[in-house]
């Protein structure tokens, strides 16, 4: 018996109690408890598989992707105003790059030229990097409850082996889609069509962790509930894509598992 199947056998022999109770006790708490115990059971007791995103989900990186950026740009003498970062967060390199070269740098350089530099001065502050806190023992959580992970992120290969080398996270996923798996990107929801594929499920079981709106939309397309962690952008920011919850830490969310 499946992970979601004892759960749910679990939860409809609590429910014929309830319901034993109501019907002859006339205990009429038990009509509430009933109630609210069908609603929480979608979530909490059918979820095979959970998707996270990379960054801002597993790794607390943005922080070091904006210094990283400021360093290769200053490097160039590429002069930027204040609110480049923010305008590009949770957006995969390529597209900031690509615009730095069109629409910052005088000589219109090639894009590949500031993204070389931007890997360099990432590698020289890789082991600053930290997962996001409460990350370990939300997997871990999961983990024990047999449901299955896998990691779904815009960052390439290599990337993520070079971050791995100091935090020795990915073995904890049983599937990996990077951004070489797909032609398209979040939001668009191939990533997570992808991951859905490679794990055999369906979306209406499983639930996507995302920080940003780009990421929430891709979830949301591919047919997943969507949990948004505030790590990266605002509650209201993370609003606009419609997530199914928001929670400000992982300990908040793993009450919803």
């Amino acid at each position: 018996m499946q992970n979601g199947q004892r759960a749910e056998a679990k939860f409809f022999i609590y429910f014929d109690l309830l319901y034993y109770l109501y019907r002859y006790f006339k205990i009429t708490q038990t009509h509430e408890l009933i109630h609210n115990n069908f609603a929480k059971l979608e979530v909490k007791n059918m979820v095979e598989t959970v998707l996270f995103d990379f960054d801002g989900v597993v790794i607390d990186s943005e922080p070091l992707h904006v210094k990283t950026k400021a360093m290769a740009l200053d490097a160039f003498g590429i002069t930027y105003p204040p609110d480049l970062f923010d305008r590009f967060k949770g957006v995969p390199e390529k597209p900031f790059h690509l615009y730095v070269s069109e629409n910052l740098d005088p000589q219109h350089r090639p894009y590949e030229i500031f993204l070389k530099k931007r890997h360099e001065c990432l590698a020289e502050f890789l082991p600053e990097i930290k997962l996001v806190e409460g990350f370990s023992d939300f997997i871990t959580e999961v983990k024990n409850r047999g449901i299955r992970t896998a990691l779904v992120t815009s960052s390439k290969t290599f990337e993520l082996d070079n971050i791995d080398k100091y935090l020795n996270v990915i073995h904890l996923f049983d599937t990996v889609v990077s951004a070489e798996a797909t032609e398209q990107h979040k939001p668009h929801p191939a990533p997570y069509l992808k991951a859905l594929e490679l794990m055999k499920v369906s979306g209406e079981n499983v639930i996507v962790i995302e920080d940003s709106p780009n990421g929430i939309i891709s979830g949301r397309k591919a047919g997943c509930k969507v949990f948004a962690l505030t790590t990266t952008f605002s509650e209201e920011e993370l609003l606009t894509a419609g997530p199914s919850k928001i929670f400000k830490s992982y300990s908040q969310m793993k009450n919803e598992l």
